[in-house]
């Protein structure tokens, strides 16, 4: 069980080359902080999995908004079937022995996702589609039942101490959004 680590994956659409942004993990005990970057938006989600709220900042332009949100959400959709992916031969990413599932959700949505036993963190759940699995996610695609598939491929992994201030937000630098 690792208590602290970071990731950092790769964002492309329909398995194309091309990255379109990279999504930051960092996990810290119970505290959890993942950060998308795209060209247009930096979002940011904190939480803590002993709260049931979690704070969402996003930073677009010049233009800066903070929001408190239920977390995880009321209205999540509800998990269908969870099917192991087969596979010819393994996958490896950054390292680790890789197993795959499918994931499907009552909304359409497929989650295809490849993790590694070898390693566990004290919050899993950077994605809530997480939960069901039983270790590090290290590659996901989200295909929706109608749109473009988008692909997650952790391109780094760091077990090196986080600092707490980290998992702060100076809440003066946004505007509230309710």
């Amino acid at each position: 069980m690792i208590g602290e680590c970071s990731l950092q994956f790769r964002i492309t659409q329909n398995n194309q080359i091309d990255t379109i942004g990279s999504k930051w993990v960092f996990v810290k005990g119970n505290q959890c902080k993942t950060v998308l970057n795209t060209r247009q938006l930096v979002q940011t989600l904190l939480f803590n999995t002993e709260a049931n709220t979690a704070l969402i900042t996003k930073d677009i332009g010049a233009s800066h908004f903070l929001q408190e949100v239920v977390y995880p959400p009321l209205a999540t959709p509800t998990l269908l079937s969870m099917k192991e992916i087969q596979s010819d031969s393994a996958t490896h990413i950054l390292g680790y022995a890789c197993k795959g599932v499918e994931l499907k959700w009552s909304d359409g949505v497929v989650y295809q996702i490849w993790f590694t036993t070898d390693i566990s963190t004290t919050v899993n759940t950077f994605e809530l589609a997480f939960k069901e699995i039983t270790g590090l996610v290290l590659a996901y695609n989200i295909i929706p039942a109608s749109g473009v598939s988008v692909e997650y491929y952790a391109t780094k992994i760091d077990f090196s101490p986080i600092p707490l201030s980290q998992f702060n937000i100076n809440k003066d630098q946004y505007q509230i959004l309710d």
